[in-house]
């Protein structure tokens, strides 16, 4: 049943995951830069996050939620996972806005849970193709 539904899944789980990442991106693009830093340029910070949210959070999961569903889906989970760690990074307390982490929050669990359901799809593949267990 994984393997029936994951194509779909992976489509609806991917565009949220984009979604709520692109929203995050727009929120804190549009915040002032972080008060409190010492060390760090402020601007750089917020720029640097902005960045590696919109490649890993929205960029890199659109393309492998619109890719074929069978193929490649050992990279698809690590695109996923990273996606969701890009996200949790961006809840950090220096950056964070006040509905920015919200949908970071969503869009980190989004990703994560849509890695692990990859694994279990690319697992169930790999049981297809050689079925010598007895499981």
């Amino acid at each position: 049943m994984t393997t029936q539904l994951f194509g779909l899944l992976l489509r609806i789980v991917g565009l949220l995951v984009a979604a709520f990442s692109c929203i995050s991106v727009g929120l804190m693009w549009a915040s002032p830069a972080p008060e409190g830093l010492k060390n760090i340029d402020p601007l750089a910070v917020k720029n640097t996050m902005v960045t590696v949210l919109l490649v890993f959070g929205v960029a890199a999961p659109l393309i492998a939620a619109f890719s074929k569903a069978g193929k490649w889906l050992p990279l698809k989970a690590a695109v996923f996972a990273v996606a969701g760690f890009a996200n949790a990074a961006a809840l950090s307390p220096v950056i964070v806005v006040p509905f920015q982490g919200t949908t970071s929050a969503i869009a980190a669990v989004c990703a994560l849970g849509l890695a692990v359901l990859t694994i279990v799809a690319f697992m169930d593949s790999v049981q297809k193709k050689s079925p010598r267990s007895k499981f």
